[in-house]
């Protein structure tokens, strides 16, 4: 018996619910209950928080025994109740796929590299305020000297003054330093100008940086030291990986691989695809995980045969394939950064057509949209990391053939049950909030497609009409 239900009546679930339906509660609630969906309900966020303590406790086995035996105030997590827009950014599978693809890197690395380049933007505006101090010190010396220039009309006699010339012991003149020219001589004419504009060392150092222009010498140096430290843990990431994939296949590869086996296996896999496919954007990621099992697999069982001429095709193929993708990935990146700078123009232009449901049209279109380029770019990363999982598994050549060839075809027995996983009906709505967000954005970037060739389509129809009206010349007789 619980001592309190809170969290289940959250959720809407029983307490002896299984895990499953808890998830599967949680996951309809997140839909109906998120701020997004809710524009201008102020109750929205609260409940939307409140199912999100819920879940997190009743989705952790420790807590929600002490949750059960002893109340809310002994099922705290160790962190703190984290705050759902944080708790989602875990996303794309969350930990429930960290043994078949890892922690995803797209967003940390993004992060990392905009700090450093961040550094180049603050040191871009330093400089720019430099150079301003050096106009205006520039400005006031040129209307010094025009004043100077009026008050004294001998400045513009061009004869030789014997007041700038003094003899020397060959006879010439030699011309005579004026106030500060000695000075400047000692040092470069830019840096006399930014000394004469009271620059500091600092907006020395930044305004020479910004003539090279680029990354500075540091920068480059942080970038290139990320880099390799990035290197180091996606190696260490497809080890891992590996060695996980080569375990979860050896119920089949080390066993005599009979009908009985085959099915067990199978079902073992589609047991794990019934649970995996309930977490955050699960499907996509299952079916992303299934494609490059076998499209590997495939491509490595073709190239035992016919002299390796179908696995030479296959791998063609695949190379297309990630050409494809990589154009997919940056074409939803620059459709996400229109849609936001089409809702910042439409803001700072304001009026009576921005009212406060357009606003929140445009931020669910606009979340939905960076959703779907953040997504296009963890499954090129997932894809890509399996890639180099799949060939370190396959292509090990310490080990002998007949086996590689068994590893290839219980990669395609598992990538076939991830390929075809589906929700249920009953299941079709329990996506996550952001799934449906993105969804949404995707329906309404197709609608607009429809729209622009709907109206190409009407004009090719009008011009076309409009040449059969046009009168015939009448032949003379």
């Amino acid at each position: 018996m619980v001592v309190d239900t809170t969290y289940y009546d959250a959720l809407g679930v029983s307490p002896k619910a299984s895990e499953l339906e808890v998830k599967k509660a949680y996951r309809k609630l997140a839909i109906t209950t998120h701020p997004d969906k809710n524009p201008g309900d102020e109750t929205a966020h609260v409940r939307f928080q409140a199912i999100g303590e819920a879940y997190q406790v009743l989705s952790n086995q420790d807590l929600r025994q002490r949750y059960d035996k002893f109340g809310k105030e002994e099922a705290v997590p160790g962190g703190g109740f984290e705050d759902p827009a944080e708790f989602f950014s875990m996303i794309f599978g969350g930990e429930a796929f960290v043994d078949l693809i890892g922690e995803l890197s797209l967003m940390k690395d993004l992060t990392k590299t905009m700090d450093i380049t961040a550094k180049q933007m603050e040191e871009e505006e330093a400089a720019e305020s430099a150079d301003a101090k050096l106009e205006a010190n520039e400005g006031k010396e040129g209307a010094a000297n025009i004043g100077a220039a009026t008050a004294d009309p001998s400045t513009f006699d061009h004869k030789p003054s014997t007041r700038d010339a003094s003899p020397s012991i060959s006879g010439t003149a030699t011309p005579r330093p004026r106030i500060g020219q000695q000075a400047i001589m000692d040092k470069s004419e830019e840096d006399a100008r930014m000394d004469a504009a009271g620059l500091t060392p600092e907006e020395k150092e930044l305004r020479r940086k910004e003539k090279k222009k680029g990354l500075s010498k540091e920068q480059r140096e942080e970038l290139a030291a990320y880099e390799a430290e990035r290197k180091r843990i996606r190696d260490e990431r497809v080890e891992t990986l590996a060695k996980k994939l080569l375990d979860r296949i050896s119920i089949w590869t080390e066993t005599d691989k009979g009908n009985d086996v085959t099915k067990a296996f199978t079902e073992k896999t589609r047991l794990e695809v019934e649970n995996l496919k309930m977490e955050s954007f699960g499907l996509e990621i299952l079916h992303a995980v299934g494609l490059t099992y076998m499209q590997k697999a495939t491509s490595f069982l073709k190239s035992q045969k016919f002299l390796g001429i179908s696995g030479f095709f296959s791998r063609l193929k695949d190379k297309g394939t990630l050409a494809k993708d990589t154009w997919n990935t940056i074409s939803t990146a620059i459709d996400a950064q229109l849609t936001m700078e089409e809702m910042a123009k439409m803001e700072e232009k304001g009026g009576e057509d921005w009212t406060d449901e357009k606003k929140a049209e445009y931020e669910r279109r606009v979340t939905g949209k960076i959703l779907a380029a953040a997504w296009k770019g963890s499954r090129f990363e997932i894809q890509s990391v399996l890639r180099d999982v799949c060939d370190k598994v396959l292509n090990d050549k310490s080990v002998r053939m007949e086996k590689r060839l068994e590893r290839a075809q219980a990669l395609v027995i598992s990538g076939t049950v991830y390929q075809n996983a589906q929700r249920d009906p009953d299941e079709e709505g329990d996506y996550m909030a952001f799934e449906q967000l993105m969804a949404d954005a995707a329906i309404k970037k197709d609608k607009k497609k429809d729209k622009k060739e709907a109206k190409k389509a009407d004009v090719a129809t009008s011009s076309h009409h409009h040449s059969n009206d046009k009168p015939t010349a009448t032949p003379s007789t």
